[in-house]
């Protein structure tokens, strides 16, 4: 598939809502612009999924904010469309909001550990 080609997959609000999110990101990587996430992102994830604390702690800090401040305020501005759904994914863990379920998460550690996600040079 080319990569000028529009993206014509589910929405994230979609995969967010029907716990898709993991099984779409394993299924599209490597289908250029049909991909979840480009190489950058898919970095960040495995980072998340691998070690929670430390990609929450990253993406706080580059949201401007601190464990322990206003949870909503915190989602509000990863909702923001100046940030990724990685950082949207990572600020939601154990929130009603939750992008990423405990079972979606240990799929993508178990992709990540049998070799998925490799860079794809995008």
């Amino acid at each position: 598939m080319a990569t000028d080609e529009p993206y014509t997959g589910p929405s994230a609000r979609e995969m967010i809502a029907s716990h898709t999110l993991a099984a779409e990101t394993i299924a599209r990587h490597g289908s250029g612009s049909q991909a979840i996430f480009d190489d950058d992102n898919i970095r960040q994830l495995r980072l998340f999924v691998t070690d929670p604390a430390a990609a929450r702690a990253s993406v706080l800090a580059k949201l401007g904010f601190t464990e322990g401040d206003d949870t909503a305020a915190i989602i509000a501005k990863a909702a923001s469309g100046s940030h990724s759904l990685v950082d949207y994914a990572v600020v939601t863990r154990g929130t009603d909001k939750e992008a990423l379920t405990d079972g979606e998460m240990e799929t993508l550690r178990e992709w990540f550990a049998s070799g998925g996600g490799q860079p794809q040079g995008n």
